[in-house]
């Protein structure tokens, strides 16, 4: 009898297993929440340690980030690069089930449990002290400049304006769809209930149907929007 051969993985690094700590104690915590105390006993490392491998807080905190943005912007520009240079035509819908995969998806096995950085996502992504603005800047701006330039492509209507607010509106039903705080469980009627759709199998038509309907012909107001002159002109009530 031969022996099944299990399959290796290769060892995690120190750093990863900081970086690891280091994301679930900053996910339940938040950044002013978090010491690196509590991320040493987290992630069953001496201090020290982690100050040799990152210097302080705030650089442990930018870490978590980019090593997971860099995983995240490369798939998508990868999928991105394939799906525009394609002999066949692009459609909006492609386009989003780029945007919607799902995160343990992107990360083929490897830290699938995700829900700590998304809550660290979620916190970053609204918030205006000037760190979380540096690392929205710095790690996912590059790549949310170029998924909005690819809404333009497929759906010509699309101005960059109209692109811009439309990436921005897809991203947060993203997250609710990635969410972990089982909400639409707790929303759902009591009694007898159906099999819970896949959030990601709705997100697509959802978004595109959303998106379709703000584009148009240098973004006119859709049929029976109503918009004040003032508007018409560029300019707002409030602005005149």
């Amino acid at each position: 009898m031969v022996a099944s051969v299990q399959p290796t993985h290769p060892p995690i690094s120190t750093q990863d297993v900081i970086l690891d700590g280091a994301e679930r104690v900053f996910g339940r915590f938040g950044f002013a929440g978090s010491s690196m105390r509590e991320i040493s006993t987290e992630a069953g490392v001496a201090q020290a340690l982690l100050h040799y491998h990152f210097k302080n807080k705030d650089t442990l905190y930018r870490e978590v980030f980019k090593r997971r943005a860099t995983v995240i912007s490369a798939h998508r520009r990868q999928r991105f690069t394939a799906l525009l240079e394609s002999d066949q035509p692009a459609n909006l819908e492609d386009l989003l089930q780029i945007i919607a995969a799902p995160l343990p998806d992107i990360f083929a096995g490897a830290g699938q449990d995700t829900q700590y950085y998304l809550q660290m996502v979620a916190e970053v992504t609204v918030a205006t002290d000037e760190r979380s603005v540096e690392i929205v800047d710095a790690f996912y701006d590059p790549i949310a400049k170029e998924m909005i330039a690819a809404f333009a492509r497929v759906l010509p209507g699309l101005s960059q304006e109209t692109a811009k607010w439309a990436y921005l509106f897809a991203i947060g039903a993203r997250l609710q769809a990635h969410a972990h705080n089982h909400r639409a469980a707790r929303l759902s009627q009591t009694g007898r209930q159906s099999r819970p759709l896949s959030p990601h199998a709705l997100l697509v038509p959802f978004l595109a149907a959303g998106i379709r309907a703000i584009a148009g012909p240098a973004d006119a107001p859709a049929s029976g929007v109503r918009v004040s002159p003032a508007r018409r002109n560029g300019r707002s009530r409030a602005e005149t």
